[in-house]
């Protein structure tokens, strides 16, 4: 985790999603922004919030041998605690992420949880068996699930040892995309460590209360500006996917002034020009317009021969027992051909199921082979 100090609350702001690096020049002498002493500060700012209002802060980041950025976006937590007696406490709460615009639960699950004796369901919330064996809690429907959620249960066994489980605590998800990352519904499952019961033979000396964060996106940062003799020529910054961003300029961090619309590729950006940028000011901040190009952002020709593909929502229903099958379904129509990827990150596939539907719903379930920390799944009709 990168170091990063609060230094001011400076506004409240009510916009689509923005990420901002912004570094203000030295006021003495040149600058080395690959500093080798503290001759800069870096502000890493946060402007963030889909039709609600976030506070903006600024973190400053200072240290011996270069800059660095303010630590990344957690979108949820899950605290546990052994509270004695076999009874273990799981809260999720999930946080401010400007890259997510609603998020919701399906399925809380801390497994393996061993000789299961019984649990305290939260309001809304009711206890899932599936094959007359406890999987965790599920939402009862009565009411939607707020954009900032604290949720939290307890559950007891007749086990009163534990042990640090990695990825234990399994959710199923669905998200919402910001604005900025086309607003797309994405379905999935986050899995966090945890404490859960054992056997005294496996207990791990672990403390009897952690937390466990997650980001669901990765920043976007400026890893530099390019300077020479003063002069602001560039910038070079780091993002996963390829993207449209625009460099905005500001003497105030008040009134800001665009600079350049860029192109990036992953994982690392280099932006050069002739120009100087000095006069748009001391400071400097990237917004993400969309991740593509223009020319990616278009619809291609799609000749008649080709299979077009039309996305249908998916609905991730249930996590086995065992904690290593998930299934999930999705309305469809009888003998039409779908494709179903298995990602483990939006926009990365780790596997694709093709499956004819016999009815109106299909499901299909995927096997974990590994441990995976997170996961989402997109359906397609296949059209000839």
């Amino acid at each position: 985790m990168r170091t990063a100090t609060i230094a001011s609350a400076l506004a409240t702001f009510s916009t689509s999603c923005l990420y901002y690096w912004t570094t203000r020049a030295a006021k003495i002498g040149s600058v080395n922004f690959g500093l080798t002493k503290s001759q800069g500060e870096v502000k890493v700012c946060l402007q963030a919030g889909v039709k609600r209002n976030i506070r903006l802060f600024v973190f400053v980041a200072i240290n011996a041998i270069g800059l660095s950025a303010g630590s990344g976006r957690d979108f949820a937590e899950v605290e546990s605690r052994y509270i004695g007696n076999g009874t273990f406490e799981y809260t999720l709460r999930t946080l401010e992420d400007p890259f997510i615009a609603q998020i919701g639960f399906g399925q809380l699950f801390p497994s393996p949880f061993t000789n299961y004796v019984s649990s305290v369901t939260p309001p809304h919330w009711t206890n899932f068996f599936y094959q007359a064996e406890w999987t965790g809690i599920v939402p009862d429907g009565s009411v939607p699930q707020p954009r900032l959620n604290e949720i939290s249960f307890s559950v007891t066994s007749s086990s009163t040892h534990f042990k640090l489980q990695r990825y234990g605590f399994k959710t199923l998800l669905e998200v919402t995309l910001a604005d900025c990352l086309g607003g797309e519904y994405v379905g999935g499952y986050k899995n966090f460590d945890c404490l859960v019961p054992c056997s005294a033979e496996d207990a791990d000396s672990s403390i009897p209360q952690m937390i466990s964060r997650a980001e669901f996106l990765p920043d976007l940062v400026i890893n530099e500006l390019i300077v020479t003799n003063g002069d602001i020529h560039g910038l070079r910054f780091t993002w996963d996917e390829p993207s449209t961003v625009e460099l905005q300029g500001s003497h105030d961090l008040a009134e800001w002034t665009a600079v350049a619309r860029i192109y990036g590729d992953p994982p690392q950006t280099t932006w050069i020009t002739n120009a100087l940028l000095n006069s748009f000011g001391e400071f400097f901040r990237l917004q993400l317009i969309t991740n593509s190009h223009p020319a990616t952002a278009l619809a291609s020709a799609v000749s008649a021969s080709q299979p077009q593909r039309l996305s249908e929502r998916v609905i991730v229903n249930r996590i086995g027992a065992d904690g290593k099958t998930v299934s999930i379904g999705f309305a469809s129509v009888s003998n039409v051909v779908y494709e179903v990827d298995h990602s483990e990150s939006v926009g990365r596939v780790i596997e694709t199921k093709r499956v004819t539907a016999t009815g109106a719903f299909t499901t299909a379930v995927f096997e974990m082979t590994e441990p995976r920390g997170m996961g989402f799944f997109n359906v397609r009709q296949v059209v000839k």
